[in-house]
């Protein structure tokens, strides 16, 4: 009943939003087969990706049902994360690595051309559990003042979730210890679903307005 509801406060808001995964028969095949090949041994391996599916699809198949975490960066050559100084969702500070249990939020991080942009991140992920699985709701915002090259090519990296726990939000996730990634997948922008449904805000304006200006906003 609780979920139920939640779902349905969710659907009416405007967050930009994907269902539930539903997966072919095939499609269950040819990722198994990557997660074996590059995945399961933990050695880092690049993921050579070339499915009809998009990725982010491949990622959420692998953390609804292999026990991964993924973390998205600029940086294509990352051996060993360390924990660094970090805000989680709720506002507390922490020393930790970060990572997510949803691959769209993470490629966000992952594209964002973060060598040059200017401004917050404004950003949030939800989940609600459903008879079908896991619906997932998203906001992105950038700062409408910065003019300059937005987007980058970036990295997702796969993390055993074992070394995780949860940080200040349902789908965020921290370790105090350094941590090596298990695989990696190389990403684009395009891979990025909601590239062209960015919101802009104001950095005078606080994230939290924002926000609910623009998810309660009449069309």
């Amino acid at each position: 009943m609780l979920n139920a509801l939640r779902t349905r406060l969710l659907d009416r808001l405007k967050f930009l939003k994907i269902p539930e995964l539903d997966v072919s028969g095939d499609s269950i095949t040819e990722f198994e087969s990557l997660y074996e090949q590059y995945v399961s041994s933990g050695n880092g391996e690049l993921i050579p990706y070339d499915l009809p599916d998009p990725k982010y699809i491949f990622l959420n198949y692998l953390i609804e049902n292999k026990n991964i975490v993924v973390h998205g960066s600029n940086n294509p050559n990352i051996n060993i994360f360390e924990p660094r100084d970090q805000t989680l969702f709720n506002g507390k500070k922490v020393t930790a690595v970060f990572a997510a249990s949803d691959s769209i939020w993470s490629m966000f991080f992952a594209v964002i051309n973060r060598s040059q942009y200017e401004g917050s991140l404004r950003n949030a992920c939800l989940t609600a559990d459903t008879k079908k699985g896991v619906k997932r709701y998203y906001y992105f915002s950038l700062n409408k003042d910065y003019h300059g090259k937005r987007w980058t090519n970036g990295m997702i990296y796969l993390f055993d979730k074992d070394g995780f726990q949860q940080g200040g939000a349902k789908n965020e996730w921290i370790s105090e210890k350094e941590v090596k990634p298990i695989a990696k997948i190389p990403v684009e922008p395009s891979d990025f679903i909601f590239k062209d449904s960015i919101k802009l805000h104001d950095e005078a304006t606080s994230h939290v307005k924002n926000m609910m200006r623009d998810l309660t906003r009449k069309r």
